[in-house]
């Protein structure tokens, strides 16, 4: 290629130079815009100045160098300190010169610096987000207090009117804390929450200002009352700033968990969430298929009529072991829940259910007449295809349905109730029973109770511990008797562990007993010896 075929290659803005740095060639427009001439060193030109994008100076030696292969880079060009200009540049290399084009890119990097400048800072709020939050404050030098601002009532704010008045309430908490302190550094959370950085140098009463965050205001006419939680953590000295906005976070976690509106994060919150984690990995492990049955397992608690004192079923209570220890259920059932894995222990609990019958008629005991209970969460009974999996099952373990008995708690019922009812009914259709299980301690909605299609009631413990010697919890014991037979439903008490709380039920016509005044939950081989020597199963065969 030519020297005039290159020029005409790099036409319009354009230089050549020799190896030590001298224009050989220029471009009419090129000598126009950068105020140069042919002979010019391009390594001595006071009054052309180059720049990155964060605006640093940049040596004009490490730009025009005497590449041996063309390359493209990017530079800001200043001739006497006027306007910057963006330019990309196409370095070209031939017969012991470099051809230079250069071409405007002003567009292109006024979009970077705008998407640049909205990963650092919300473009709606003008809070910084967490990165650039944490590196200011580590530039400020000092140590203080972190904050993290919840406001609870946002989406029911959201809801009732709309989501411009929340964010209106969200800018109105956040400019009472600006307010109050100017020189604190604000990071954007989440779209209900920020972050806030106050020096130690500005001594505050956390509680004055908590107080001053929840106080009314008014917009339009309406009052609003922003229902603020305050999580804080006060920094040492040496305290990294990104642990220490960690563990304002989990004092908010805590606010909301706890239901307490102002908390200080304490160390025993971070065990708390460490051992929480913990948990979390753990059960996510178990509940691969190859560990299941080594780290569940069902624990069978015996339940018995009233009247003839006779075994009739089990409830299958869910138990689990992490490191060899046993969780409890109330632990890691809801973190199975939120999970959406639940319909694997429902499933497990199933085959366990087989597992009993058959050592059972290895034991030569006619177990058709046994009825066992399990829960169900309402997160699977919102799954559209809770039935089939639930039938598949059952047809697998040869299991049939009206040996089962599905419990759900009353509060469960609650959310979503048309389509859980609907579910319901359908479930009762194919045979299996319903149970309100924990009855009394949910929404106990009489008029809810008058369209749900359930088989059985359940009453909590809670209500029959001291049943025989509190007056108050005997009127609510009775009255949850009185309206389960209005309905016509059958009664089971669970929780009872003595005699005197057995007679007390029976005698106010509880159908059914659950508890330690019969067994203890059973693992599957202590309940079939249960089983054997009980009897109860001979009687029913007898007859």
């Amino acid at each position: 290629m030519s020297s005039l075929q290159v020029t005409e290659l790099f036409s319009l803005t354009y230089i050549a130079y020799d190896k030590a740095g001298m224009i050989t060639e220029i471009s009419t427009c090129a000598a126009k815009l950068f105020n140069l001439c042919t002979s010019d060193i391009l390594n001595d030109l006071p009054h052309l100045q180059l720049l990155n994008e964060d605006y640093e100076p940049v040596r004009t030696d490490s730009i025009f160098i005497h590449p041996d292969e063309k390359h493209t880079t990017e530079v800001g060009i200043s001739v006497d300190n006027s306007t910057v200009i963006w330019m990309k540049l196409d370095f070209y290399p031939h017969e012991n010169k470099v051809y230079v084009r250069f071409s405007p890119i002003e567009e292109l990097i006024a979009i970077r610096r705008l998407n640049k400048q909205l990963a650092i800072q919300d473009p709606h709020t003008g809070l910084l987000y967490r990165d650039a939050f944490v590196s200011k404050i580590k530039e400020i030098g000092s140590y203080g207090t972190m904050c993290c601002v919840r406001i609870c009532n946002y989406q029911r704010i959201s809801e009732v009117w709309n989501i411009g008045v929340a964010n209106l309430v969200f800018m109105e908490v956040l400019s009472r804390f600006q307010i109050e302190f100017e020189d604190a550094t604000f990071s954007k959370y989440s779209t209900d929450c920020f972050s806030a950085f106050v020096p130690i140098e500005h001594t505050f009463n956390i509680e004055r200002l908590y107080n001053e965050l929840n106080a009314p205001f008014n917009f339009n006419g309406n009052s609003f009352y922003s229902n603020v939680a305050l999580g804080y953590y006060r920094e040492k000295e040496h305290d990294d700033h990104e642990i220490s906005l960690n563990k304002a976070e989990m004092a908010t976690f805590d606010v909301l968990s706890e239901k307490l509106r102002l908390v200080e994060f304490q160390d025993a919150l971070a065990k708390q969430i460490e051992w929480q984690n913990k948990i979390e990995t753990a059960l996510r492990a178990s509940l691969h298929s190859d560990a299941l049955h080594r780290d569940f397992h069902i624990a069978f608690q015996p339940i018995h009529d009233t009247s003839t004192e006779c075994l009739i079923g089990a409830e299958c209570l869910m138990r689990w072991s992490m490191d060899g220890k046993p969780v409890s259920p109330a632990t890691f059932i809801p973190i199975v829940e939120s999970s959406g894995e639940i319909n694997k222990l429902t499933l497990f609990t199933l085959s366990q259910i087989r597992r009993l019958l058959s050592e059972l008629e290895a034991e030569a005991i006619d177990s058709g007449f046994y009825l066992f209970s399990i829960n169900i969460s309402v997160i699977e009974i919102l799954d559209i295809n809770f039935e089939k999996k639930l039938l598949a099952t059952l047809a697998q373990y040869k299991l049939t349905p009206n040996k089962i008995k599905l419990e759900l708690t009353e509060s469960a019922l609650i959310d979503n109730f048309n389509f859980v009812n609907e579910v319901l009914m359908s479930l009762q259709r194919h045979g299996f029973i319903i149970s309100l299980d924990d009855f009394g301690t949910g929404f106990s909605s009489l008029s809810y109770l008058c369209k749900l299609n359930f088989d059985e009631i359940k009453i909590d413990r809670s209500f029959v511990t001291n049943v025989v010697k509190d007056n108050r919890l005997q009127s609510v014991f009775n009255s949850i008797v009185s309206l389960a037979k209005n309905l016509e439903k059958p009664i089971v008490a669970e929780g009872v562990e003595d005699m005197e709380q057995m007679i007390y039920a029976k005698a106010k016509g509880v159908e059914y007993i659950q508890g330690y005044h019969y067994s203890k939950p059973l693992p599957l081989t202590d309940f079939v010896n249960y089983v054997v020597a009980d009897k109860s199963s001979y009687l029913h065969f007898d007859s």
